[in-house]
């Protein structure tokens, strides 16, 4: 394993330690953790993997980096709402390559529509495990362990989504909204929608 590899592992498991915490508090007993570290586990990994591969297939690098001023911001403003509020953003995946400086030149250009669908891909594959986690959560009845596994990922999968396609910002749904508003309808709307249902 390369010396960039495993710092980027190092990376990904810190952010995942952070969001556990953040998303089992005020709960720390070790139950709330692993329920939370499964859906932390899906939401935030592959979230940031899909932003990853997606760069890759169109010829970029990409290695995901922490933030250390977001997983302060993270486990922070969960301690301060007493877990009813979670800021999502322990880092993002850099992407480096042939279309960084002209990226948002013009926001029809073929870049702009690669770093949309790279921006896009990770609440995209978010939304997708929302709606697995809680079709399934309907099938095992509305207690225990199965239960409370399948609607807290699915609860953390659509926050993920939805947080991560607010069009202000950083995040990814400014740079799918300023590409193409509908584009960010297709997947923003539904992630609303499905968060006040769960």
């Amino acid at each position: 394993m390369d010396r960039a590899s495993f710092r980027e592992i190092i990376h990904l498991v810190a952010s995942l330690l952070v969001l556990t915490i953040a998303f089992s508090y005020p709960s720390t007993g070790m139950e709330a953790l692993a329920i939370a570290a499964i859906g932390v586990g899906s939401g935030f990994l592959l979230h940031e993997l899909a932003h990853k591969f997606t760069a890759q297939r169109y010829g970029y690098v990409a290695d995901y980096e922490a933030s250390p001023m977001g997983l302060l911001m993270a486990i922070g403003l969960s301690v301060l709402t007493k877990g009813d509020f979670v800021f999502a953003a322990p880092g993002a995946v850099m992407i480096r390559g042939k279309w960084i400086h002209t990226a948002y030149e013009d926001m029809y250009s073929e870049p702009a529509k690669e770093f949309a669908y790279i921006s896009i891909s990770g609440a995209v594959v978010n939304l997708a495990l929302a709606v697995l986690f809680y079709t399934a959560s309907l099938f095992v009845g509305q207690s225990g362990l199965a239960y409370a596994v399948l609607s807290k990922s699915a609860f953390i999968n659509v926050f993920l989504a939805g947080f991560n396609m607010i069009p202000f910002g950083p995040l990814d749904g400014a740079k799918v909204w300023r590409y193409n508003p509908v584009l960010w309808g297709l997947v923003g709307i539904p992630a609303i929608i499905l968060f006040f249902i769960i």
